[in-house]
């Protein structure tokens, strides 16, 4: 039976079966086989959005990426019809060494010492926000339980942002002490997203839609002090420039479906200064993995001069329905073979 378990992007990954049953009884269904997630390419582009290829091989990588923090390695997802697992790419060799499998993980982020990864774990039918040595010494162990999506540590380490239920930032306790997660200030009613800690730690970036659609902020932290608008028409997945002189964010779709590499100059203050949103380069969301949600899944070259993202191959158009399979009197099979589940 067909369905749709795969997909290049998550909301389409829906599990649905493409059958009816009628009053009567009769079954009738879509035949079709299992289809692997597409493949997939790790790129490098520059400011201007030339592509460039790493070297390594193609798979059907998710569409998170995140570099660590030498710029040696990329930390990705690697998916298959069975669990979905961390991976780590040497980004001159292009080896890829798997981490973390079993289960199913999203994006992962480095820590500053580029000595652990936290990443959401669903496991055992249970999510989790949890954290790995990168050097695959010790299996995955759980920090919070619950829907967390890591997007940004502090620059000691100490605390991450992350995305609770899709909608609210918190603030994660990693070390010292136990672990904790703090509700970050936020209206009410409105969605908060894509948290990212400048590189000094004092200022945090985010997206809310506050206004009715989805725009970047920055404001201090711990505060006091008020948000300030980044983007100017609508933005999604915020990101600092290693200096913290600049942030990036990606705009909403044109008209023809386009998406724009935004950057912004930087000023810490109070209040700080912003400059005038002006774009990068154009892309396509379909082909470069550049706006993903509740957290960013694209990164910044450790020199500011690039971005590291997932590049996705069009997978062949499935073949034609030509028939549609059909069983008569499938309720009264159903009650003879299994008494009691056609009530």
């Amino acid at each position: 039976m067909a369905q749709a378990l795969t997909a290049g992007d998550s909301d389409h990954v829906t599990g649905a079966g493409q059958f009816a049953i009628a009053a009567g009884g009769a079954l009738a269904w879509v035949p079709g086989p299992v289809v692997p997630y597409p493949e997939a390419a790790l790129v490098t582009v520059d400011r201007r959005g030339q592509v460039s290829p790493l070297p390594a091989p193609e798979r059907s990588y998710g569409p998170a990426m995140r570099v660590s923090p030498d710029g040696r390695r990329l930390a990705v997802i690697i998916r298959t019809l069975t669990d979905a697992g961390v991976w780590v790419c040497d980004v001159g060799r292009g080896t890829l060494t798997l981490l973390a499998g079993g289960g199913e993980a999203w994006i992962p982020v480095w820590s500053p010492d580029g000595r652990r990864l936290v990443f959401p774990w669903l496991t055992g039918g249970r999510r989790s926000l949890a954290v790995q040595p990168a050097d695959g010494t010790a299996r995955p162990q759980i920090l919070a339980p619950g829907d967390l999506t890591a997007s940004s540590f502090t620059p000691d380490g100490h605390h991450v942002a992350a995305v609770r239920d899709s909608r609210d930032i918190v603030k994660v306790t990693v070390e010292p002490g136990p672990v904790a997660v703090q509700a970050m200030p936020q209206g009410p009613q409105q969605s908060e997203r894509w948290p990212e800690f400048s590189p000094d730690g004092r200022w945090l970036a985010y997206g809310s839609n506050v206004s009715g659609r989805f725009e970047v902020y920055v404001r201090p932290d711990p505060g006091p002090g008020p948000a300030e608008p980044v983007s100017v028409e609508g933005g999604w997945s915020p990101a600092w420039h290693p200096s913290g002189r600049e942030l990036f964010f990606v705009s909403l779709p044109d008209p023809a479906g386009k998406r724009f590499m935004m950057a912004v100059e930087f000023v810490p203050g109070s209040p700080p200064r912003l400059g005038r949103p002006r774009a990068l380069f154009a892309f396509e969301p379909r082909d470069l993995r550049f706006a993903c949600t509740p957290v960013r899944c694209y990164d910044v070259a450790p020199d500011g001069q690039g971005f590291y993202a997932v590049r996705m191959r069009t997978p062949p158009p499935p073949p034609p329905v030509t028939h549609i399979d059909l069983v008569l009197n499938w309720l009264e099979e159903l009650r003879t073979k299994a008494p009691g589940g056609g009530r």
